[in-house]
């Protein structure tokens, strides 16, 4: 049974490798297209805001459909649409109608994100490697999603902007067509199978899955953790460009240093996820906060791009261990009976830090200077892992006595 769920495991990380290259090929892109629809930036954010808020509703009842009938047919359903929606948007004439599609994209992708990642944590969660086998997941994420950008670029520059959303629903189509094969199209889709009468026997309100984190420590330590992690990362698109280009004048430095970030993630992921089997994940991910807070500070205070360079592959480093420390944390601590609601609910916290994030950052660049902002954010790593410790000290250690 073991064997047979590690093969499933590989399986799905290929299948969410592809998926990723595909969603990344339209990263470069997609403000441009929207450009063609409308000249109105007001309309263009909302485009993206309807499509975050509504990810974030579909995320926690997804989940917590496909808690109750099995998480295969949701994800095959996602895939399928992910082959449907990039069709839609090259097809849009106006922005209204790339607003419609975004629901589609929605519903998409919280199948293909939290249920699929809660399918993955099910099959390894008597796995004393997870955390390695996490590294993997997230290390084969990361470089699929640099190859996504840098051939969506390619493909504007050399067919036009419509020819990376053809390209994304022909890998889409691979995912399917592979997932199909994995899955079967039989009623056999849960890997942890729930009878149906245990189905009526728990009524779920709107606020379980926020009783059910509060009464577990390593759940807390967990949304603490991510939390922080998620406010750095979310001004991370939006200021680090801004300091950098500040610095040189060239927008190729900024792509340069996050592309060293995302070959430095792609090696250091699996012996993160080592790291963390040995460990364990409240270790991992405290010194996940002590490589973020200390990198950060040379980066708020330096004006040298080479340190700057060097300290954000640092940087990276921290980021790397950021990802099998979280996996492991739920997949050990959230029950398989609810993992999909859980971890749609963390979709909707992670969304909404990652959207607050660069707005605080935005409003405190009126009257600060960019790396001074930056350093604010890198407070929050220390003011995260201070809050860590207590927590492990207070509440963890103490029930594992």
């Amino acid at each position: 049974m073991e064997k047979n769920n590690l093969q499933k495991f590989f399986i799905g990380v290929i299948i969410i490798s592809f998926t990723t290259t595909a969603g990344y090929l339209i990263a470069p892109i997609e403000v441009r297209f929207l450009q063609t629809l409308t000249n109105n930036s007001i309309l263009i954010g909302l485009t993206f805001a309807i499509g975050s808020f509504v990810f974030a509703i579909l995320s926690l009842y997804v989940g917590r459909l496909s808690d109750r009938f099995g998480r295969q047919k949701f994800i095959l359903m996602g895939l399928m649409l992910g082959i449907l929606y990039p069709l839609l948007y090259a097809s849009t004439y106006n922005i209204l109608q790339y607003m419609g599609v975004k629901f589609v994209w929605a519903f998409s992708t919280a199948t293909t994100v939290p249920v699929f990642m809660a399918y993955l944590q099910d099959l390894i969660k008597t796995n004393n490697k997870k955390g390695y086998y996490f590294g993997v997941l997230f290390s084969m994420q990361s470089i699929s999603g640099s190859i996504g950008a840098l051939f969506g670029g390619l493909l504007s520059d050399t067919y036009g902007l419509v020819a990376g959303y053809y390209a994304m629903a022909f890998i889409f189509l691979l995912a399917t067509i592979l997932a199909i094969t994995q899955f079967g199209f039989k009623d056999k889709f849960a890997t942890n199978k729930i009878k149906k009468t245990q189905k009526n026997e728990e009524k779920r309100s709107l606020l379980f899955s926020l009783y059910y984190i509060l009464k577990k420590p390593e759940l807390i330590f967990y949304i603490v953790h991510n939390t922080g992690f998620a406010l750095g990362w979310g001004i991370k698109p939006f200021l680090w460009p801004l300091i950098i280009y500040e610095l040189t004048g060239k927008d190729f430095i900024t792509g340069c240093i996050f592309a060293t970030m995302g070959v430095v993630a792609f090696f250091v992921l699996p012996f993160a996820g080592k790291y963390i089997d040995k460990k364990g994940p409240f270790h991992g991910a405290m010194i996940a906060m002590i490589i973020l807070g200390s990198s950060g500070l040379v980066l708020a205070f330096s004006k040298d791009i080479s340190i700057i360079w060097i300290m954000a592959a640092i940087y990276a480093i921290g980021e790397a261990i950021n990802g099998p420390t979280q996996g492991v944390l739920l997949t050990e601590h959230v029950d398989s009976k609810c993992r999909g609601e859980i971890l749609g609910f963390d979709a909707v916290l992670d969304r909404s830090v990652l959207s607050i994030s660069p707005f605080i950052a935005g409003a405190l660049l009126l009257f600060m200077e960019m790396q001074m902002v930056f350093l604010l954010y890198v407070l929050v790593y220390w003011i995260t892992l201070i809050a860590l410790i207590y927590i492990y000290n207070t509440k963890i250690k103490i029930k594992q006595k």
